[in-house]
């Protein structure tokens, strides 16, 4: 007699956890579109306009996108989530280090293609893009601003019990 409701509250628990992982991809998607052209118009701007090497322009850039993203997830894309335990300074340091390496993963990808496989730097560019993409959506939900909220949503079995308990 227990089960009907557990069941049905699995299926419900399980439906909405599938619900926000989707709200949460298309947010960070929405939030890094907004990064990527803060960084590129801050790299044409100092490159392009003021002139300064281009390394500034990507460095200066990229940071800049990269303060957006931050502020942007923690009041927007993950605001649904118990996450305001870690404290903040933890929470750009963390997310500073994985963008960053979600850069270098990009930068690898394009040098291996250009050198190695010798394939069009456009594609190489789409594909490290992508798996950056993916490495940074991992690090911010899953570590950066994982809240205690989604933990019972995503494995709601943990809270069934393992028997019936008869009365």
């Amino acid at each position: 007699m227990l089960m009907v409701p557990v069941k049905k509250s699995y299926k419900w628990a399980n439906k909405r956890a599938r619900y926000f992982l989707k709200i949460d991809f298309i947010r960070f998607g929405i939030v890094g579109t907004v990064g990527f052209l803060i960084s590129e118009a801050g790299i044409y701007l100092i490159h392009g306009k003021i002139g300064w090497p281009i390394i500034w322009g990507f460095l200066i850039g990229n940071e800049a996108g990269l303060i957006s993203n931050f502020v942007w997830h923690e009041n927007w894309t993950y605001n649904h989530l118990d996450h305001k335990n870690k404290p903040l300074v933890e929470k750009f340091w963390h997310f500073h280090m994985s963008s960053w390496s979600g850069v270098a993963i990009i930068l690898i990808i394009d040098i291996m293609a250009d050198r190695v496989l010798h394939t069009n730097p456009y594609v190489s560019q789409v594909v490290g893009s992508a798996i950056g993409m993916f490495w940074n959506f991992f690090w911010t939900r899953y570590y950066i601003f994982r809240g205690s909220s989604p933990t019972v949503l995503l494995n709601p079995e943990e809270t069934v019990p393992e028997k019936e308990i008869s009365l």
